[in-house]
């Protein structure tokens, strides 16, 4: 469990890296799963585990592999100045870079200091959604990642 506990934490500090303006433990931070709260920054990163699986056994030697998301959330403000189209192609562009700039900083990454025995590997990602009536936007990430656990 620490060692997953490691990888989450180092997933949070790598992406730190490619979002400066962002500060890891402050707007990118764990969650026990990707929630929106009304305090948010006007860009936010969760990351949390969303399930695992154990799919190989081998002797003393247990396969996990487990889905790290990480969730994007950006605020939003339309004006009634008729500029909303403008606001919105702009919104758009930018949750389309947030996503590819976390997937090139993840995908096929072992982590800094290769703590995972298999990369982590984009699986699956969000339509964009709106989180309650917060004017926030969210867009979910998954990756699968690997790990082999010594069975004692």
């Amino acid at each position: 469990m620490a060692e997953k506990l490691e990888i989450m934490r180092q997933v949070v500090i790598d992406l730190a890296t490619v979002f400066p303006e962002l500060t890891a433990n402050e707007q990118i931070y764990l969650v026990p799963k990707i929630m929106s709260i009304d305090s948010m920054a006007p860009l936010e990163l969760q990351v949390c585990e969303s399930g695992v699986a154990y799919p190989e056994h081998d002797g003393s030697c247990r396969s996990e592999n487990f889905i790290v998301t990480v969730g994007i959330f950006r605020k939003y403000r339309l004006d009634s100045g008729g500029r909303h189209s403008k606001a919105l192609t702009d919104l758009a562009v930018s949750i389309f870079k947030l996503k590819e700039t976390v997937i090139d900083i993840l995908d096929g990454k072992f982590l800094t200091g290769a703590l995972l025995t298999r990369p982590l590997i984009i699986q699956t990602e969000s339509a964009v959604t709106e989180t309650k009536n917060t004017g926030q936007l969210l867009k979910t990430l998954n990756f699968i990642a690997g790990l082999n656990v010594e069975m004692t």
